[in-house]
């Protein structure tokens, strides 16, 4: 169990708000999302733990400072620590494997992740069964347990009308199409030169999904 410190401030913004703002201090922090919570230890603007718990899945250590990065908004409390009570944090982070590695952590500007990379990085969300990226009506690369080889051509045509049909509107260039069902839900999207489907589950956040699709198309 963690000690409960002296709570400092509360926040609410992106990751990088909350760095600037313990870049003089030491402090443990609560985060708070709209499907689950999780804690990071923070040096002088440097995380050294991270864990958050997003719909029953534990990201720890890299993994977790990454979905930090990822999250337009969240919401953290800050609390600062005696001596026992830090020591306490670090004892009950290491046996938990919260430590975050910077030797591995990819900088905030990195853009040499590979294609397959970023597909893992969407098939660890939760509630996802698969991902494809295809072009010309062919799977490219595909992620988890889900047939492509007949959806990427109906998925390629759809997006392309769907497309269209933002421009003749007005509404700007499309970004993402979510198919629902009572069996599933589907995303599609652009993915650099070729376009990406995405299955879920019933219950997905897609929230979190759509988020995790646009962190990948940016890097």
């Amino acid at each position: 169990m963690l000690p409960e410190g002296r709570q400092v401030a509360n926040l609410k913004g992106p990751f990088k708000e909350l760095i600037e703002f313990t870049g003089q201090i030491i402090a443990g922090v609560s985060a708070r999302g709209p499907n689950g919570e999780g804690y990071l230890l923070i040096e002088n603007g440097i995380p050294a733990i991270a864990q958050y718990n997003e719909n029953g899945t534990e990201l720890k250590g890299n993994d977790a400072i990454i979905f930090f990065r990822e999250q337009p908004f969240l919401e953290y409390t800050v609390t600062s620590y005696n001596e026992s009570e830090l020591r306490k944090v670090i004892t009950y982070s290491i046996r938990n494997n919260w430590l975050v590695d910077h030797k591995s952590l990819p900088t905030e500007d990195e853009t040499t992740l590979s294609n397959e990379e970023k597909l893992d990085r969407i098939l660890r969300q939760p509630g996802v069964i698969a991902v494809s990226s295809f072009f010309e009506g062919f799977p490219i690369n595909s992620r988890g347990d889900g047939d492509f080889e007949h959806a990427a051509a109906i998925a390629e045509d759809l997006l392309r009308a769907g497309a269209k049909i933002s421009d003749d509107l007005g509404i700007g260039i499309l970004e993402q199409i979510i198919l629902e069902t009572p069996q599933g839900k589907c995303i599609l999207a652009p993915f650099e030169d070729l376009y990406l489907v995405v299955l879920t589950s019933t219950d997905a956040n897609l929230g979190m999904i759509r988020l995790a699709i646009k962190g990948v198309q940016k890097l």
